[in-house]
């Protein structure tokens, strides 16, 4: 295991993009996005995609230079036609209209098609809070988790975050997928030839098993709550979008590579001053916050609330550096080598013992 320097990693990102066309502010947008996933600790949507989002940009599934078409705008609505961007470009370019809109109108709504996987969702709930709005963002994503009582894969993973701002950039951030786990913990359970927790995942008769090679379908979160927000999800970041639902898209990693994905994002931001004094209302969020962390816990617990996880990595990380396996440094490097960037000498903090 690696530990990586932050800054380093986010400016070989940013230049590998810029090589490949991307203009100045995207290339920013799509480092950033990698980056911040990876502080936060959500390693499976952070520099670990990086191989695959510079594939896409390389073989033509990702439009480097896209432009990026308002189809529609009502009011605070609009729709957008991303144009095969990479999906961290249509999210963020997506979270900047939406904060747009809601500051003029009170409210915005805006679906976004013809994108990519754009990894976490936290990234542009973040950008959106970080301007004093409440949003809430969803995504469509291709199918790996079965109907409650199913045995075929139906949806995505269909993550929902949802953000508000509580002042001093510590806001509160929500963001959960609706199965019970990711696709990409059973590649790692399978990879260390570990068992799986019962109740996580489906076998071909459409039974919980514990074997990862056995895995067919992910199972929804809480049963069919898991499953009717998964088809919340769709009816939001599909159907208003106009794109194909999770079962028509094609997988992001053994899918097609020359042509885009028709992912389809939806995002929601409400402006507090509409409905009441903004620093009054942030206090308010904290105070809550605060208040659900003194909740009395468990013998050896602790009481948290959404993103404090998250905050916590990002600060040790800041300071320690963001943990990579080998193969996730190594392409990196050989990023940096290709650019023949002075700085990657300084990429590597330490090995760290797995």
């Amino acid at each position: 295991m690696k530990l990586l320097n932050s800054n380093i990693a986010q400016l070989i990102c940013e230049r590998a993009a810029l090589r490949r066309g991307v203009s100045s502010e995207h290339a920013k947008w799509f480092a950033h996005a990698l980056i911040e996933t990876s502080l936060m600790g959500i390693d499976t949507h952070g520099l670990r995609l990086l191989p695959l989002y510079l594939r896409e940009l390389d073989e033509g599934r990702s439009n480097p230079t896209p432009k990026i078409k308002l189809l529609h705008q009502r009011g605070g609505i609009a729709t957008l036609d991303a144009d095969s961007a990479l999906g961290t470009v249509a999210g963020m370019h997506a979270a900047r209209l939406a904060a747009d809109l809601a500051k003029q109108h009170g409210i915005s709504a805006v679906a976004v098609g013809n994108s990519n996987h754009f990894g976490a969702a936290s990234v542009y709930g973040m950008e959106i809070a970080a301007q004093g709005l409440v949003c809430m963002i969803t995504t469509s994503a291709a199918a790996r988790m079965a109907p409650f009582n199913g045995k075929q894969p139906m949806f995505g993973t269909n993550p929902i975050c949802f953000a508000a701002p509580a002042g001093s950039g510590k806001n509160y951030l929500f963001d959960m997928a609706t199965s019970q786990i990711s696709y990409s913990q059973i590649k790692h359970y399978r990879k260390n030839d570990k068992q799986l927790p019962l109740g996580w995942v489906l076998d071909e008769a459409g039974e919980y098993t514990e074997r990862p090679d056995d895995v067919v379908s992910l199972a929804p979160l809480g049963g069919y709550k898991g499953q009717g927000l998964a088809m919340m999800v769709q009816i939001l970041s599909c159907l208003f979008s106009g794109m194909p639902l999770d079962h028509e898209l094609e997988h992001l990693d053994t899918g097609r590579f020359n042509i885009g994905r028709n992912i389809g994002h939806f995002l929601l931001a409400i402006d507090v001053a509409a409905f009441t004094n903004p620093e009054h209302f942030q206090d308010s969020v904290k105070g809550l916050m605060d208040m659900v962390r003194a909740t009395p816990a468990r013998a050896g617990e602790r009481v948290l609330v959404a993103g404090d996880p998250q905050a916590a990595t990002k600060k040790q990380r800041l300071v320690n550096g963001i943990p990579a396996l080998e193969e996730e440094a190594a392409v990196l490097q050989y990023e940096a080598q290709l650019l023949a960037m002075p700085e990657m000498d300084q990429l590597l903090i330490q090995e760290q013992v797995a």
